[in-house]
């Protein structure tokens, strides 16, 4: 596609169309931050798709459940309108078996984002009900927040308790941010483990919440998250992730470590999810 889909009225596919696929550059907000200069940071976006469709042999329909994974590495992001409709895409399409067409969304995926795609389609009948793991990790959601967030973002506002060494695994699932095309409010579940001085969890917990009218793409806010704890609280280890609610069909999972990571090493659904 030669333009953003988002945002405007867009027509669904009749049928089979890769061209959909419109790519966005990961460089352009990672120039801004000036990240590739100041940190090491690895990653992986895990989508999930819950709207794939297409016809067997026969002509009756198929749906399955997808989980698509991104290395944080590859030249460009994936426009989520953009794939909704490329998905749907292949709901009056003919095609032998889940090999086909997962080979299919490999293919078009790995050529759109520039880098090698891990696609899985689950038979929505074998998967098992969602039960959720009790949370090991601290909330940060009852802490104080600070006046200045409604100045909105400012990196200023993290700070540390002292400089021991500290190893903690923190959430919060108070953070808001919004698309930068259509201005649609996107939610979230935050998490956080590092290694290093101590993060201060009302600044934490502030610093989050200032997000709540920023404008930005979920691996972009994921990004300058972790650019900026990095930075302000001098994380020697840092891994995070922003778990983004479903809308239009898909959830974004956004993680962002300074170690390497696989796909397996992902959480599974979340409940607000």
């Amino acid at each position: 596609m030669e333009h953003n889909p988002l945002g405007e009225n867009t027509e669904y596919p009749r049928k089979y169309d890769p061209d959909i696929l419109y790519p966005i550059p990961r460089w352009r907000a990672r120039s801004e931050l000036n990240i590739d200069k100041k940190i090491k940071m690895h990653g992986i976006d895990h989508w999930h798709a819950y709207e794939i469709s297409w016809l067997d042999k026969d002509g009756r329909p198929e749906v399955r459940l997808g989980e698509f994974f991104f290395n944080a590495e590859s030249e460009n992001m994936v426009e989520s309108k953009s794939l909704k409709l490329y998905l749907n895409s292949f709901n009056n399409e003919k095609f032998r078996n889940d090999i086909e067409v997962e080979q299919n969304i490999v293919t078009d995926l790995s050529k759109v984002s520039q880098s090698e795609v891990k696609v899985v389609l689950l038979d929505v009948n074998t998967i098992p009900p969602l039960d959720e793991p009790m949370r090991t990790r601290i909330s940060i959601d009852n802490e104080m927040i600070s006046d200045s967030i409604e100045e909105g973002l400012n990196e200023s506002i993290l700070s540390i308790t002292n400089e021991v060494a500290s190893d903690e695994e923190l959430y919060s699932d108070l953070f808001r941010s919004n698309c930068p095309v259509t201005g649609q409010p996107d939610w979230a579940s935050f998490y956080i483990k590092y290694t290093g001085p101590q993060i201060d969890r009302s600044s934490l917990l502030s610093y989050l919440c200032a997000y709540r009218n920023h404008q930005g793409y979920h691996e972009e806010c994921a990004e300058r998250i972790f650019r900026d704890v990095s930075l302000q609280c001098k994380s020697t280890k840092l891994k995070l992730s922003l778990n983004f609610l479903r809308r239009g069909g898909l959830d974004i999972n956004v993680y962002r470590s300074t170690e390497l990571m696989t796909s397996e090493m992902m959480f599974s659904r979340s409940a607000r999810q």
